[in-house]
């Protein structure tokens, strides 16, 4: 290749790579549509129903040393810093999103979820949060207030 085209050449590359990266869509899965939740997204949104409902009875037979209502907050807690885990990646990885929760709060999101998770009990929590999100998406604050 002649010397004096080489740069003309490597800028063009970089705009049609840059070009290409900015219409494609990147999504964090498997060519099968499939990927993996970590922690309580793998649960079933029945048990988070029932996590709710203070019935899960697996859990308190495995645990003597707490009482049932320090299990349950345990587990609550667990749970909450679990979505709050998902929702701060959401608010890094999704374009023009400063809190994807915008003004809900952490028992509004728990309750919307136990919402959700009544329709379809089968389904993954993390499919539930995963809707949740899309709701929350028109709500979401776009840019640091602050600023």
């Amino acid at each position: 290749m002649n010397k004096k085209y080489f740069p003309a050449t490597c800028i063009l590359f970089a705009v049609v790579l840059i070009s290409t990266a900015m219409v494609s869509k990147l999504y964090a899965i498997d060519r099968n549509n499939r990927y993996f939740a970590y922690g309580a997204g793998q649960r079933s949104c029945d048990d988070y129903v029932k996590f709710r409902g203070k019935r899960l009875e697996a859990l308190e037979g495995q645990h003597e040393r707490y009482t049932k209502d320090e299990l349950y907050e345990i587990v609550d807690k667990v749970v909450e810093h679990w979505i709050a885990g998902f929702l701060t990646a959401t608010d890094l990885y999704l374009a023009d999103t400063y809190n994807i929760a915008g003004n809900t709060n952490m028992d509004a999101i728990k309750d919307r979820l136990e919402t959700i998770c009544r329709l379809d009990g089968k389904q993954y929590f993390v499919q539930a949060v995963i809707t949740l999100v899309k709701e929350l998406h028109r709500e979401r604050v776009r840019g640091d207030p602050g600023k």
